[in-house]
C-alpha cells in the first residue's frame, strides 16, 4: 500500500505539463477528453515499435507524467500519418500533439542525431541532403533536352510552375518521377517552367521539433519564387509539399496566395489528352497519407488508372482516406529506420494480398520506402509511381504510332 500511495502522490506528477503542451496549440486541450478507447493504438502503424503505446501516452499526458512521456522518445516514432486523428471519437489532434512533444524535447536540449544532421543540411543548403542547390536539376540530364527546351523550362515567367520537392530532385531512386511529369507536360505543350530558386517546403523542420517559426523562411522563399514567375498554378508531385503550401503556409504567413496548388494527378485529370497503350496489368494503388487523408485527393489517381486500357485496379484492404502509411513520414527514416522498414514491409504485404503485379503510388517518399521494402524482402511486386507507370504506357503508344 505504501508503494501505491507513493506512485499516486501528487509529487510524482507534473500536472502543469499537460497545460504547457495544451497551451502550445489550440485544440491540444482535447486530450482531457480522451476516454482511453484505444482506437489510436489500434490505428497506429508504428505502435509495435513503441515502448509506450499511443493510448498510454495520452493517459500519461493527462496524469502529468512528463519524465515518462519525454523519456520514452516514442513521439519520435510517429509518422504523422493522421489515421489516429481521423478515427479518434473525441477529435483529439494526436499527430500534432506528437509534434508539440518533439518541440518540447528540442527546447529542453534533447538531440536526435539523424534529425539534427538533416536540419543542419536544411539551414545550410535549403534541402534535406546537403547538396549544392544547383544539383536539384541533375535529373534533367537523362531527358536529353534541346537547348531550346531547357530555356523553356527555365524562362522567367510562365502560367504554371512545377515544384519538384527535395526527394524527387535529389534522390536518383525516384528521379523518374520529375522526369516523367516533365515529359508529359512537354508533350501537352503546357505553359510551365521549373522553379530555379526552389527550397525545401520546411516540413522536416516542423517534424524535427523546431516548430512553425523556423518554417517561415522556407515558406517566404518559396512563395516569393512562385510569385516572381507570375504563375497562377503550382503543380506538385510531392503530397507533403502540397500539404505545406495549402495548409501550413497560409496560416503561418497570414495570407492567401495568387495561385492555386494542384497535385499532378488533379492536373492530368483536368488537362486530359493522354493516350496510353501497353499489355494488360493488375495494379493496386497506395494512397499517400498527406494526399489521401489530409488533402482528400483519392479520386483523381483512380480516374487516371480507370482510363488506362488493359489496367485492372484492385484495392487493398485499407485504402482511400483509410489507407495505411508507408512508413516514410514524420522523419521516421531518420529516427528509426528499422521501424520505417517494418511498416513498409507490412504495406507491401497488403499489396501482395490483392494479387497485383504493381503497387503504384503518387508520392516520391512512398515509392522509396515501398521499393526498398519490396527489394529487401524479395517480394514479387513492382513498385512504381503512377507517373512512371503512365509515362511507360504513353511511350508504348508513341512507338505504336497511336499518340
Amino acid at each position: 500500500m505504501d508503494n501505491v500511495n507513493q506512485i499516486l502522490s501528487r509529487s510524482s506528477f507534473h500536472f502543469d505539463f499537460l497545460d504547457l503542451i495544451a497551451g502550445k496549440t489550440a485544440g491540444n486541450e482535447k486530450i482531457n477528453a480522451c476516454i482511453q478507447c484505444g482506437s489510436c493504438t489500434g490505428s497506429c502503424v508504428a505502435a509495435d515499435g513503441m515502448s509506450i503505446s499511443p493510448r498510454k501516452l495520452w493517459r500519461s499526458l493527462q496524469m502529468g507524467l512528463e519524465d515518462d512521456v519525454l523519456g520514452s522518445l516514442d513521439f519520435w516514432n510517429c509518422t504523422t500519418c493522421g489515421l489516429c486523428d481521423k478515427r479518434c471519437p473525441r477529435g483529439i489532434p494526436m499527430s500534432r500533439l506528437m509534434l508539440d512533444l518533439r518541440e518540447k524535447y528540442d527546447k529542453d536540449g534533447g538531440v536526435i542525431a539523424g534529425v539534427s544532421h538533416t536540419l543542419e543540411n536544411l539551414y545550410k543548403t535549403g534541402n534535406i541532403t546537403g547538396d549544392d542547390p544547383r544539383n536539384r536539376f541533375l535529373w534533367l540530364d537523362n531527358l536529353m533536352l534541346s537547348e531550346a527546351e531547357k530555356e523553356r523550362l527555365f524562362r522567367r515567367e510562365s502560367k504554371a510552375v512545377y515544384l519538384t520537392g527535395c526527394v524527387a530532385a535529389l534522390f536518383p531512386q525516384v528521379g523518374g518521377i520529375p522526369q516523367s511529369l516533365t515529359r508529359l507536360l512537354l508533350r501537352q505543350n503546357a505553359d510551365f517552367s521549373l522553379l530555379e530558386d526552389e527550397r525545401c517546403c520546411g516540413y522536416p523542420v516542423m517534424a524535427g521539433g523546431k516548430g512553425l517559426e523556423d518554417v517561415r523562411e522556407f515558406a517566404v522563399r518559396n512563395i516569393s519564387a512562385i510569385e516572381a514567375k507570375g504563375a497562377d498554378t503550382v503543380i506538385i508531385s510531392c503530397p507533403t509539399c502540397h500539404y505545406m503550401l495549402t495548409k501550413i503556409y497560409p496560416s503561418l504567413l497570414g495570407a492567401s496566395f495568387p495561385f492555386r496548388v494542384v497535385h499532378y494527378t488533379e492536373y492530368l485529370v483536368e488537362t486530359g489528352g493522354l493516350s496510353c497503350s501497353g499489355k494488360e496489368a493488375i495494379v493496386t494503388y497506395h494512397d499517400p497519407c498527406d494526399l489521401g487523408r489530409k488533402l482528400h485527393i483519392t479520386e483523381a489517381p483512380r480516374e487516371i488508372l480507370r482510363n488506362i486500357p488493359g489496367v485492372t485496379l484492385r484495392e487493398m484492404r485499407f485504402s482511400g482516406e483509410e489507407g495505411k502509411c508507408c512508413g516514410g513520414g514524420g522523419n521516421l527514416e531518420m529516427t528509426n529506420p528499422s521501424l520505417s522498414f517494418d511498416i513498409a514491409t507490412k504495406r507491401i504485404g497488403d499489396a501482395l494480398d490483392t494479387g497485383a503485379e504493381y503497387i503504384l503510388s503518387s508520392c516520391q517518399q512512398c515509392k522509396r520506402t515501398l521499393q526498398n521494402a519490396a527489394r529487401k524482402t524479395r517480394s514479387r511486386i513492382k513498385v512504381m509511381d503512377l507517373l512512371e507507370f503512365l509515362s511507360e504506357r504513353i511511350e508504348a503508344a508513341e512507338r505504336e504510332g497511336r499518340f
